[in-house]
């Protein structure tokens, strides 16, 4: 019996909130686990890891430079992170905008680096990385403008495995993005349960009545398992009042543990033969 299959038990035995989809295998298996995978919802802040990754090919062509500084609008996007709080900070290198884009989710980073490569440059990554229902067409929070921001479980799942087995981006870079990912500092979705060795690499996103949370998981430093976990439609009152915590936050963590538990458990033949 093979991650796929346990992951299916797992699952059985949980009781999810609102919309739920996800997408996970194990990355040497590749036997996907897919439920309401190819449903297209809003895709929150989960769209920072593939502005990072175009960003950092644009890295890898000699078209940006990591330590260059970039020019900040005095008038910045709110929600969460740190730029908009401190508006005398007129500019930051580029590594920093997606350190900040991923670590602690900052909104206004995340417009500077879109900027920086362009709607096209990420449209072209997007469809590179295989994805079939992911648009990133505005700016994070600027609802006015037109265009949306849309994702499925399966195209995060996507983008995580090519970011993990090294097809997104070179060596160096896919390590540096790896890098990035593993010191996310919103861990209150599919981290939160995980035992103290547990190797995560996530990005989560959220507003009101949505949870998001995508990672890669390891025992060791090669990431070996890929999930994503998508929850809309939330009604809980703590869901659709603010953007932390609530019962999608709960689930998203409960589904987290199931994977990890597929994931260290023995692999088994159908007589219960380890290693068949």
């Amino acid at each position: 019996m093979g991650y796929a299959a346990r992951f299916e038990a797992e699952l059985a035995e949980l009781e999810l909130p609102g919309r739920v989809g996800i997408a996970s295998w194990d990355l040497r298996e590749n036997e996907p686990v897919l439920r309401g995978a190819e449903v297209e919802v809003h895709s929150a802040s989960t769209i920072k890891v593939l502005v990072m990754i175009t960003a950092l090919r644009a890295v890898a062509d000699g078209r940006l430079d990591l330590d260059a500084q970039v020019e900040l609008p005095a008038e910045r996007t709110g929600g969460t992170g740190v730029l908009f709080e401190v508006p005398s900070v007129p500019r930051a290198s580029l590594n920093d905008l997606i350190n900040l884009m991923i670590v602690v989710s900052d909104n206004a980073a995340t417009n500077a680096v879109i900027d920086e490569v362009g709607f096209t440059a990420i449209a072209a990554c997007t469809a590179d990385l295989g994805c079939t229902g992911t648009r990133i067409e505005r700016h994070i929070m600027d609802t006015e403008a037109p265009g949306v921001l849309r994702t499925t479980a399966l195209d995060q799942a996507r983008v995580l495995t090519a970011l993990a087995e090294g097809t997104a981006l070179p060596p160096a870079l896919t390590a540096h993005a790896l890098t990035v990912l593993s010191r996310q500092q919103v861990v209150d979705r599919i981290p939160l349960l995980l035992p103290e060795n547990a190797r995560c690499w996530n990005k989560t996103g959220e507003i009101k009545g949505l949870r998001h949370d995508v990672a890669l998981l390891s025992t060791d430093d090669t990431p070996q398992v890929v999930l994503a976990v998508l929850v809309d439609q939330l009604t809980d009152a703590v869901s659709t009042k603010g953007y932390r915590g609530g019962d999608g936050v709960e689930a998203i963590a409960a589904v987290g543990l199931a994977a990890w538990r597929a994931m260290t458990q023995p692999s088994t033949g159908s007589h219960g033969v380890e290693g068949a």
